[in-house]
């Protein structure tokens, strides 16, 4: 028998598993990158495993795709990119305790700074080690999350000032609702409010700064922001922020380029029994779901610890030969049941799509958000991080 490649072995071997379309991936990178042109540095982000698809397939991908740095999370993110061999810059965006600072400075990651104590330490840092510390301040604008406000500005200037082993290498933003299509007067008065800052660094004695402030909806809708650096999230992987987003940029672009992101994730499984349930039967936990007819009835090896969330019980649909098969009853931890009756030849083994494309049918992360009242962020970062990622043509 021959050998099957590596990917077709993967899935072979596998109850459940996530693809990633090479292809699509390129062709979202090539559009943005069209879009931003060659000034401003072209940063990924891969946080929360890649947002779902798989930290390591997408750093591979991103960097096959001449990307020039990551954005995480979490120090363990940064330090799992460099034990795997990735050498690009890194910055990290999340809190980092203060014990685990020395780590930031001896691998020469970014880092984001925004409160005073994380400034101080590393200042002890990188003076008793010879090295660098490489800091992006955080400007609160109004998102009210992470951030430096106004009336502590003052403070981290002046400290900057006496710390020559710290290097501020860039001040950046975050907007609150610009992926929201619902104007751009809040995104226009925190850009306002970013420049009027990063203009008080600059006077006070820090002339040279990258700015960065534009995550995918602003790299969409706002170019006034793409300064020096992007931080491009969920448009790498083929998904749009917001349907408003989506409408916007269509409005934008006179209608066009509506489809312009192809998503690069798809969730499959395959098909673990086939029964026939009698009718006026139900069917999983709690019976909820009654046969109204004798059905065929088709066990799936996926559940919500696998990341299929409970509330699609009854209410969502997978793709089994190309056509539209409704969940049945409860979703379980590591089950769901699907009715497959009016589907022809259904066998044993058979592949059936979560998310993506069989025929003509497609079941987007959107389409699931939608039925369960969340994002599609939520929807694809749920997905349990110990299923294979396979990358795909």
């Amino acid at each position: 028998m021959p050998k099957m490649p590596p990917a077709v072995e993967r899935k072979y071997l596998s109850n459940t598993w996530v693809e990633l379309s090479a292809s699509a991936y390129a062709g979202n990178i090539r559009y943005f990158r069209r879009m931003t042109g060659k000034r401003p540095e072209f940063s990924v982000v891969i946080n929360a495993n890649a947002y779902g698809h798989g930290w390591q397939s997408i750093a591979r991908l991103a960097v096959k795709n001449q990307v020039d740095s990551f954005c995480v999370h979490s120090l363990d993110e940064a330090l799992r990119l460099r034990r795997a061999g990735f050498h690009q810059n890194i910055l990290i965006m999340g809190h980092v305790p203060l014990g685990r600072l020395e780590a930031v400075v001896e691998a020469g990651f970014r880092i984001v700074v925004y409160n005073r104590e994380t400034l101080e330490q590393l200042h002890h840092i990188a003076e008793n080690s010879f090295r660098l510390a490489r800091v992006h301040l955080k400007l609160e604008t109004g998102t009210y999350r992470q951030g430096i406000d106004l009336e502590d500005l003052d403070w981290f200037i002046r400290r900057l000032k006496h710390t020559p082993r710290v290097l501020l290498e860039a001040v950046y933003t975050h907007f609150a609702d610009i992926g929201d299509g619902i104007g751009q007067d809040y995104a226009e008065y925190q850009r306002y409010s970013f420049q009027q800052q990063v203009r008080m660094i600059q006077k006070a004695g820090f002339p040279i700064l990258k700015k960065h402030a534009a995550c995918t909806a602003a790299i969409l809708l706002f170019p006034e922001t793409h300064f020096d650096l992007i931080r491009l999230g969920i448009g790498q992987y083929g998904l749009w922020p917001s349907a408003e987003t989506r409408q916007a940029y269509r409005e934008k672009n006179g209608g066009k380029a509506g489809d312009a992101l192809k998503p690069v994730l798809s969730w499959k499984t395959r098909i673990s029994q086939i029964k026939t349930v009698p009718a006026d039967n139900t069917v999983g936990y709690g019976r909820t779901f009654t046969t109204a007819r004798d059905s065929r009835i088709a066990v799936l090896p996926v559940g919500y610890a696998d990341g299929y969330d409970r509330q699609l019980s009854n209410r969502g649909q997978v793709l089994i030969r190309g056509r539209r098969a409704p969940v049945c009853g409860r979703i379980c931890m590591n089950l769901m049941m699907v009715d497959v009756t009016d589907i022809h030849n259904v066998s044993l083994e058979d592949e059936v799509v979560l998310i993506g494309r069989q025929g003509r049918e497609q079941i987007s992360a959107d389409d699931l958000a939608e039925l369960c009242g969340t994002i599609n962020y939520e929807v694809i970062a749920r997905i349990n991080s110990e299923l294979p990622r396979i990358i795909v043509e």
